[in-house]
């Protein structure tokens, strides 16, 4: 019989792989003492095709440096950290148990879901576990700012004894760490983020916060809270915060939980649990209100019941494959259960992998020609090209259509343009126009103020700002811009996507030609088409919506109309940085420092008073702004303000003048002589 070579790693000997994920891998290891002594850990170390890359060697270290900071019986203790061979590994504890994603699947396939007191006591833990990663020091009393990032059922241990455990910190995010995200990398498990985290957006402890009650969500309905066909569907519905999951099929679920489980899942983290002790003391209030105990008294006996634990607390040693081969002897006795990859934690039939679509190569094919019903022809035009003159308004949906020269027929029959022509967001027409209830024309003093009073007036409806041809369409939901349509040819998502390098125009052309489904996404067809990555699609449709909503402060000339109560009818991912502070982007693109000089340079003279209301952090301004703009309150003149900002060294005249431009805008400040007449008769929005 051949001799076999046992698998070392330091003083560790490698006795079975139970897991692995998107960097490194974990194995039950056995450390042999004098006298006998033996006593189990799970080593981890990185996978062996990224022990040679750079930044996933220091994504590695970090982890330990941060978890060498944390010392908690909810955490995993990391124990030792050393190089063999080049390698690194580091020694934590063994839970003898399964992770939460195991038991999870195991609940879910026999049709039951979990106790709620055992799903508060799992949950309860985990938030002691986050409690004291985010408030921990390192050992210079600085504060660490950590965010786990990845709190899922993977990460989510049980022992037999009843212990619930947090593991896995490596992409956690600190203060003392650097940032090692790519462009397009998310960092977290499909199904398991913050709305923040799917647009790359910053994040903090309410993100984890977000993350735990997915995972509350999911243990009391036993399915997906978000599923989805593919990877982007799924990213949309956390950025959405969509719950129609929870509306469906937590009916059944006692009310003070169903409002636990919104106030946690809120979609702007202002609405969530602030920290993890007020989630800690929710959790406990209805666990009292069900006269539930918060300890293991129902989570030991329930995990035993459903034999979903190991029979034996032995291990075993199985064959571990290294870059060098190296055989282990065969062992008679049955494997333990393994943990499956957490890469594939979320696969199921409701959430497949996305399948490419092959790239055809680009031809003219069918070509189009199109009369308006204003008369206006064009033509010849490949799909692509009809599809963007019917986005941007210069066809439209009772325009006819030519295909190949052959007799016209009505657009609305062809079926690769009737997809788009269908959406009501995209009939850039008068006919709707005519039911606005509220008219006004661009008056650029006073066109900020429009924008402020309908967030602050929280509206829901379509804001059309027009001037000729030229048309912008926003739809507002009780106050914040969700979905922007325009007839700027450069703020198409296509041609974005190109000009930040993100996709070629070929590869727009073949998304955009025949062969997918009519009422698809560009998105949509570039992410099956794999020439784009999910994240980034999100993140740019986001950011065109950010785009279109500030390029209204460029307007000069042309009417605003009102439309209360318009819905778009689209998917709505509305931007996660406040309606205001859009505002106040489109003040700052649009609006130079001569111009504003000149709208507010006739008050100089005149005092101003604070009008009680919104808050000047609402605003998103620059420091020096926010100063000018809070000491502004009072001031006899302002004439005086400017004296007193600048010979303080506070701000300059400019910025003043743009902070009080903002304050009177916003309804923040109030003067006399403000707002500045137009010379016309508006109508009110």
């Amino acid at each position: 019989m051949r001799a076999y070579a046992t698998v070392r790693l330091g003083p560790y000997e490698l006795i079975e792989r139970i897991g692995a994920g998107g960097m490194a891998e974990v194995f039950v290891a056995r450390r042999v003492g004098a006298r006998g002594f033996s006593k189990r850990f799970a080593v981890k170390r990185i996978l062996p095709q990224l022990a040679r890359d750079p930044r996933f060697v220091d994504m590695f270290i970090d982890e330990a440096h941060i978890c060498s900071a944390l010392e908690h019986p909810n955490i995993v203790d990391v124990l030792d950290f050393g190089e063999h061979d080049g390698e690194l590994f580091m020694a934590m504890e063994f839970v003898d148990g399964l992770s939460a994603a195991k038991l999870l699947r195991s609940v879910a396939a026999r049709g039951e879901r979990f106790p709620l007191g055992v799903a508060l006591t799992i949950v309860h833990d985990v938030l002691r576990a986050l409690g004291h990663a985010h408030a921990a020091c390192d050992e210079h009393g600085r504060h660490l700012g950590i965010v786990h990032r990845d709190v899922s059922p993977g990460n989510i241990l049980l022992s037999r004894l009843g212990d619930v455990k947090l593991s896995d910190f490596g992409i956690v995010r600190s203060v003392s760490v650097e940032r090692r995200t790519s462009p397009g990398e998310l960092k977290g498990k499909l199904g398991y983020m913050s709305p923040e985290q799917t647009v790359g957006g910053e994040v903090d402890r309410r993100s984890d916060l977000f993350m735990v009650g997915i995972v509350l969500a999911e243990m009391l309905l036993a399915r997906p809270l978000f599923p989805g066909q593919n990877e982007l569907e799924i990213l949309t519905k956390i950025y959405e915060s969509d719950l129609r999951v929870l509306d469906r099929f937590g009916g059944e679920l006692p009310k003070s939980v169903q409002v636990l489980l919104r106030r946690a899942l809120a979609r702007d983290p202002e609405g969530r649990f602030q920290d993890s002790d007020e989630f800690s003391d929710a959790v406990r209030s209805v666990a009292e209100e069900q006269m539930l105990p918060l300890d293991d008294t129902e989570l030991t006996p329930w995990l035993s019941s459903l034999g979903v634990l190991p029979a034996t607390s032995g291990t075993h040693e199985v064959v571990v494959h290294r870059r060098a081969e190296v055989d282990v002897a065969p062992v008679a006795s049955p494997p333990l259960p393994r943990t499956p990859l957490r890469s594939a934690e979320r696969r199921s039939p409701r959430t497949p992998a996305v399948r490419a679509v092959p790239r055809p190569s680009v031809s003219l094919g069918t070509t189009y020609r199109v009369t308006t019903s204003a008369g206006r022809h064009f033509g010849p035009l490949t799909l692509p090209q009809a599809l963007e003159l019917l986005g941007t308004g210069r066809i439209d949906r009772n325009s006819r259509v030519s295909l190949d020269g052959n007799e016209q027929r009505p657009l609305r029959t062809v079926p690769e343009l009737a997809g788009l022509a269908r959406r009501p967001a995209m009939r850039f027409t008068d006919e709707l126009e005519a039911r606005a209830a509220s008219v006004r024309r661009i008056y650029r003093p006073s066109m900020p103020a429009i924008l402020f009073d309908l967030v602050a007036r929280q509206e829901t409806g379509l804001l059309i700002s027009k001037s000729g041809n030229r048309r912008k369409r926003v739809y507002f939901s009780d106050g914040a811009p969700v979905f922007v349509t325009s007839t700027d040819r450069e703020e198409l998502l296509g041609r974005r996507l190109v000009a930040a390098g993100l996709v070629s125009e070929a590869d727009v052309e073949r998304a955009l030609g025949p062969g997918h489904p009519p009422d698809s996404r560009l998105g949509d067809r570039l992410v099956r088409a794999r020439a784009i990555r999910p994240p980034l699609v999100l993140r740019a449709v986001v950011a065109q919506l950010e785009a279109r909503f500030v390029e209204l402060g460029r307007w000069t000339a042309g009417e605003m109309l009102f439309i209360r109560g318009e819905l778009s009818g689209e998917p709505e991912l509305p931007s996660p940085v406040p309606a205001a502070e859009l505002i106040v982007q489109a003040v700052g693109e649009g609006y130079d420092d001569a111009e504003i000089a000149n709208i507010v340079g006739p008050l100089r003279n005149n005092p101003l008073t604070r009008v009680p209301g919104v808050e000047i952090a609402s605003l998103g301004l620059p420091d020096r702004q926010a100063i000018a703009l809070g000491r502004a309150a009072g001031a006899a003149s302002l004439e005086d303000l400017a004296v007193e900002l600048v010979s303080g060294g506070i701000a300059d005249p400019d910025e003043t003048l743009r902070a009080v431009f903002i304050g009177l805008s916003a309804g923040i400040l109030a003067a006399p002589g403000w707002p500045p007449s137009s010379g016309t008769r508006p109508i009110a929005i």
